[in-house]
């Protein structure tokens, strides 16, 4: 980390003003919150990602600027361990509503299912 993230002036020396898109990704998601709120005062045209937790801070933070597109990785990665653990030759997972996809190697899709996937075993996954 390169001191306080969230400052205006370390901003500026990081040619914020050029960039792209910013990253907040660091272990504490206060800081990335504070780093993104000082970026889009200085820029709100600017695309950002943030890492954040769920609940009253996310909550709490969408009131202070939009929230696009939320992404739950821990819960997507975690379904393609368990589903490789239980045998399933998938490739990728991706997360609808609250279910999340596995897609094998054929390019074919399926809910995961780890309750069924336990009582079945690894030979009825993808």
């Amino acid at each position: 980390m390169l001191g306080r993230g969230g400052s205006r002036f370390l901003l500026r020396r990081l040619c914020l003003h050029r960039a792209r898109a910013l990253a907040a990704v660091t272990s504490d998601e206060v800081e990335n919150i504070s780093i993104v709120v000082a970026a889009l005062g200085m820029r709100d045209d600017l695309r950002t990602l943030l890492r954040a937790g769920r609940g009253d801070v996310v909550n709490e933070t969408s009131s202070l600027f939009k929230i696009g597109i939320v992404r739950d990785v821990n819960r997507i990665g975690g379904t393609l361990l368990a589903a490789a653990a239980l045998g399933s030759p998938v490739t990728e997972a991706f997360l609808h509503e609250q279910t999340v996809y596995l897609i094998g190697p054929d390019g074919r899709i399926e809910p995961f299912d780890s309750d069924v996937e336990a009582a079945h075993g690894a030979g009825t996954a993808l």
